[in-house]
């Protein structure tokens, strides 16, 4: 064998076609063509969570090989069921969740025996996007801000009524840790957040923690208004509406997420083919255009910035969560 113009010693020419190898391995192994990848939603249809994985799952399969997509709702059992189906799924990279950061940094707190361990039993893609909570409340409640509803709720002969999208929820802690800061709210659990719109847009419940992707259009509408945000800065949407910090309650300086997780043991070539093919997909000016006035920020992260994220979020809810004393097998 010879080595004409390489600029490359023998030994260095033998590594390289070694490595040129073993990539196509990677991209033989999957997508497995004609094999859907199915995107398992722990939220019912029509809620943020399923209104996002349609809209990826439209764009995700003509980068992995044009294979079908599915979104498949598992909802309700506070995510444990979608996340059970995910992790008992083969590691072929064709069963992946569009999971919230409940599912991983909070759900496995509140349990004396976890149904599954949110680390081992996991491989973490990327996250779509990070984004804070927005209170709303109903028309019919006397009060423009947080330090209003506080006092307002104190003084009331009973609590006020707040929905969520369910126990265990960002919005079910949310209303807890203003409990814990002085309010009188009652909770009420709902089967998904489009249903607790519902109600809160009946007057039937006064006050929810929501999604800025389902709360704008209302807020805009004057159906309902807006009290605070969650996080460390306003949303872009709602420039007047000054954060839960801002108003006097740090403990609120939080936000939510969702992310793509995999089964334990995906194969290195197989997380990083959906890595890319995500992100390209979080990317594209499309999605950006439907979801960014929504107000959620877009990330489409690495997969160790993931996975660090989802650790360090672990252990700040870990603390919040043993503040609250919330449980879900009680």
């Amino acid at each position: 064998m010879h080595y004409f113009h390489t600029g490359l010693t023998r030994r260095q020419t033998l590594a390289f076609a070694t490595a040129s190898l073993a990539l196509p391995a990677w991209a033989q192994n999957f997508p497995t063509a004609g094999k859907p990848v199915r995107i398992i939603v722990p939220a019912p249809p029509g809620g943020p969570a399923d209104i996002l994985a349609r809209a990826i799952g439209n764009y995700l399969g003509p980068q992995l090989d044009n294979v079908p997509v599915i979104v498949e709702s598992k909802p309700g059992g506070a995510s444990v069921p979608a996340a059970l189906a995910t992790a008992h799924a083969p590691a072929d990279g064709h069963t992946i969740m569009l999971g919230l950061n409940t599912t991983h940094t909070q759900v496995p707190h509140m349990f004396s025996k976890p149904p599954y361990d949110p680390f081992k039993d996991f491989t973490p893609i990327t996250q779509v996007y990070r984004n804070g909570s927005v209170l709303v409340a109903h028309p019919s409640l006397p009060v423009n801000d947080l330090k209003e509803l506080v006092a307002y709720s104190k003084a009331q002969a009973n609590p006020v009524p707040g929905g969520s999208p369910g126990v265990g929820t960002n919005g079910h802690f949310y209303i807890e840790m203003l409990n814990q800061a002085g309010a009188k709210l009652s909770h009420i659990g709902y089967k998904g957040s489009a249903d607790a719109m519902r109600d809160l847009l009946g007057g039937f419940t006064k006050l929810q923690f929501d999604a800025p992707v389902t709360s704008l259009p209302h807020i805009q509408a004057g159906r309902l208004k807006a009290l605070a945000v969650t996080g460390p800065t306003r949303i872009k949407q709602l420039p007047n509406v000054p954060t839960a910090h801002e108003q006097g309650f740090p403990a609120l300086d939080i936000t939510g997420w969702m992310g793509f997780f995999g089964p334990a043991r995906l194969p290195a070539g197989t997380v990083e083919r959906l890595n890319q093919a995500l992100v390209a997909v979080i990317r594209r000016p499309e999605i950006r255009a439907q979801f960014e006035p929504m107000g959620l920020d877009l990330t489409g992260t690495t997969q160790a910035e993931f996975a660090a994220i989802v650790r360090s979020d672990y252990e700040v809810w870990g603390k919040i969560i043993k503040q609250t004393g919330i449980k879900l097998d009680q």
